[in-house]
Order: structure tokens, then sequence, then C-alpha cells
């Protein structure tokens, strides 16, 4: 009985009401907001015959805009999606969707269908000409990824072709994918961040624009929250490179920036200054994702392994990127502002570029076969320096030994050069062993020897006096003579 239970079917109806029930409830606050914003102003020129039937229209086409909708009234349209709307509403889903137990495509199709069902009804009582059907299929999406997230991943992707080889390696490049978008998002949040502190002195001004009541300044300020995650994905296309505009003529970009008039809504005060942009935050981004690939890549045991997981990595970068930059883009306004938003293939594009590769490079760089062979050259070049130091060092031992010897023999009488003067006369005296002896010879024809060697021939150039080998020899002798 209870196995029969365990595999019984979850009823449609209750599937169904589980899908309806946070969209609902979404589209039920943003309505009661708006009601209570006209009430507040009701005596407000501005609003002149406005009933608050026609501002539960209006509000439920912008409503609708936060799954891909589009507002139309007094000839404006309005498609720029509030995404903490779809966010909010996302989570709820999940929270609805976890407790039932979702068995197979038929019970994802009956939450898709009820999901995509509420925008269609509800897009009745929208002005006319306001564009409903797109919410329908934002719907049905955020529907089948709420039902991916909401179950566990091996219920999905743990049987049939993701159990293959080719399979996982999807599968793990899908989950690295999906990090390496997360961490873009976490870098743009920050750089978001920064951006409204260093720009508030200029959101001030420009809500100070505005003579509001309190009530009034406070809805304004709930509206531009409402699109504080679109936002986000316009600063993660800063940060990447692909740029976002906000009306024709404008580019936000590191790369560089190039401004036109734009609307005064207090939160474009954190915008950039136009000029030459930051480049060097692309470098920034690359670090940060070159060292998180890096420390993914002990996950992979073959090198092989990890370069294909990581190029498919990449793909899902690029995907995913131009998913974000398609859900963030819209118009706000007529003419000129009509476009907003990032460039979806620009955004794949760089995203691939500056997010993935980087990854990619990481997960490479430092895998285990990689450090293996960086070490195997590192121990060569070392061997190889060793080398040379041995060799030099013994180079200089035998220089040093050469020049020890030849001190020893000249302690010892070892050969010398010396000069031979007689006079102004000089020359050289060489003995019988091949030594050199210093020899001077004064005007009387004296001489005296250094070192008191025999010289077998001396030749000494003079202008005045010629000393031959034989004269040399005799010198000693002449001297005895004169002494006598």
């Amino acid at each position: 009985m209870e196995a029969m239970k365990a595999d019984a079917r979850t009823s449609p109806i209750r599937l169904a009401f589980a899908a309806i029930q946070p969209i609902l409830y979404g589209w039920a606050i943003v309505v009661v907001l708006g009601i209570f914003a006209y009430t507040v102003m009701a005596d407000s020129p501005a609003l002149g015959t406005t009933s608050w039937q026609d501002v539960a229209g209006i509000t439920t086409g912008w409503w609708l805009t936060a799954f891909g909708g589009s507002l139309h009234f007094d000839g404006v349209a309005i498609s720029l999606p509030p995404l903490l709307i779809t966010l909010l509403t996302f989570v709820a889903f999940v929270g609805f969707v976890r407790k039932l137990p979702v068995r197979d495509w038929i019970d994802i199709l009956v939450l898709i269908a009820a999901s995509a069902a509420v925008p269609a009804v509800l897009g009745q009582i929208t002005p006319t000409g306001t564009s409903w059907w797109q919410a329908c299929i934002g719907a049905a999406t955020m529907a089948f990824l709420a039902v991916l997230t909401s179950k566990n991943r091996t219920d999905w992707l743990g049987t049939g072709f993701f159990t293959t080889p080719a399979g996982r390696a999807i599968y793990d490049g899908l989950m690295l994918g999906r990090r390496a978008l997360a961490v873009g998002l976490i870098l743009a949040t920050l750089v978001f961040v920064a951006a409204v502190i260093a720009g508030w002195s200029q959101i001030v001004t420009i809500n100070s624009y505005y003579i509001l009541e309190w009530h009034s300044n406070v809805m304004l300020w709930v509206f531009q929250l409402s699109y504080l995650p679109t936002f986000i994905l316009w600063t993660l296309a800063y940060l990447v490179g692909a740029g976002f505009s906000i009306g024709t003529g404008s580019s936000f970009s590191v790369l560089g920036v190039e401004s036109a008039p734009l609307p005064a809504i207090p939160l474009f005060g954190a915008l950039p200054q136009p000029g030459d942009g930051a480049p060097f935050i692309l470098a920034i981004v690359v670090l940060v994702l070159l060292f998180v690939g890096m420390r993914q890549a002990r996950a992979f045991p073959a090198l092989g392994e990890a370069a294909l997981t990581g190029a498919i990595q990449v793909g899902i970068v690029a995907l995913g990127c131009s998913f974000l930059a398609l859900a963030s883009r819209g118009s706000i306004g007529p003419e000129r502002m009509s476009e907003t938003g990032a460039e979806p293939a620009i955004a794949a594009g760089m995203g691939a570029l500056i997010l993935g590769v980087p990854f990619l490079l990481g997960m490479i760089l430092a895998h285990r076969t990689s450090v293996a062979k960086y070490r195997e050259v590192l121990g060569m070049a070392k061997d190889k320096a060793s080398t040379i130091r041995a060799k030099a060092a013994d180079s200089k031992q035998s220089v040093v030994a050469q020049n020890a010897h030849d001190t020893d023999d000249v302690q010892n009488g070892g050969s010398v050069s010396a000069p031979v003067t007689r006079g102004n006369g000089q020359g050289n005296h060489h003995d019988e062993t091949g030594s050199e002896t210093k020899l001077v010879v004064t005007d009387e024809g004296d001489t005296m020897e250094d070192n008191g060697g025999e010289s077998p021939s001396v030749t000494v150039d003079d202008t005045s006096t010629a000393i031959t080998a034989i004269t040399a020899r005799t010198a000693p002798d002449a001297e005895g003579k004169k002494n006598d």
C-alpha cells in the first residue's frame, strides 16, 4: 500500500495551483502598491481623470514587462523588465514546487502551461496595445528553470545520456559555466555598489529635482529598486567590455564611455562620466577568473578532460551572457529611449573572452600534469645552472693555482724581467738557465747584478757606450783591477 502511494502521480490540479500561486501573488502585490500610490496622489492634477481601474490596468501591464511583455499607453512603449519582480517570483516558485514530487515531463508540462496561463488571463485588463503573449513565454521559461533548480540535479542529469563520458563533460561544463557567471555577477554587484557610493551626491542632487511628499518619494525609490538586478546585469556588460546603452547615441563600457541626454532618474547618477573608460578593470576581471579556474583544476585527473570541459564551459558562459543581456534589454520611452541595455551578440563574445577563456586557462595552467611539467623544466634549468657554476668555480681555482705557482717561482729566483742601465743606457742580462738579471753599468765601466746570475749574452743599446756579451763578462774583472 505504501509503495503504491509512493508511486502515485501528483494531481495536475495541485501542480497547476502550485504554479499559479507565486505568479498571482506577485501580481497582487504590484497592483496593490500601484493603487496605493494612486490613492496618496489622487489630488494631483497630473492624474487628470485617471481612475483606479486604469491604474490597475497600467500596473498590470508594467508587471508583465517582468516576464518579457510590453506596456503601451499614451503612445509610449515600456518593455525594460523590472528583474527584481522576476527574481522574487522565481524564488517563490521554487519554494512552492520543491514541496511537490515532479516525476516526469508530464508534470513539468502541467507546471509550464499553468504558469503561461496567468499572464494570458491578466493581460486582458491591460491598456490597448500592450503585448502580453511574450510574458506568457517568459513565465513558462521561468517555470521550467525553477523546476530544474528545485530538484536534485541527479534526478534530471544523473541518468541516460548524462551518464556517458560526453554527457558528463557537458554536465561538468554546465556547472563550471554557472560558476564563472556567478563570479562575474558577484564582481558586477560589488562594482555597482561602489558606483552608487561614489556617485551618491549626484544621485541625491537628481532626486532633489522632484518635489514630492515623503510617501511619493518612497514609491519612487521602490520603483527604482525593482530594476536593481537589471542595473547589475548592465554592470556585468560594462565589466566584460560589451557595454550597454541608455538610448541611442550612448555607450557605457570599461573601454570607453559615450553619453547623451539621459532621463532624470536618480540612480543614473551612478553612471560613469564620458571619457576613455577604465581598461585596467578588464585585467582585474581576467585575473580573478584565472584564479577561480586554477582552483577547479584539481577536480580533473586528466589534462585533456580538463581542457574539454573548460572549452564547454566557455560556450556555456557565452550563452549565459547572451541570455542575461537579452533579459535586461528593453525600452523606457519613445525615440532614443526605445533601446536600452546590452547587445546579446556582443555580450556573448566578450563574456566568453573575459570570463570563459581565463577560467579555461586557469584550469590548464594549474592542472597536475602542467605542474609536473613546470617542475621538470625547472629541475633541468637548475641542473644546467649548477653545471655552469661548477665550471666557473673550477676555472677560477685553476687561475688562482697558476697565479700562486708563478708567485712561488719569483720568490725562489725564477724568471723576472729587468733592464740593464749604464748611464742612460738599459739592457737585459740573461743567464744560462734562461733567467733574466738586471745589470747596472756605471760610466766607469762598473756593473752590478741584482741576483748575481751569470749572463750568456747581454746587448745594451746606448748612444754613448755599447755593452756586448764580452764586456758584460769582463766587467767584474775590470772592477777588480781598478780596486787593485
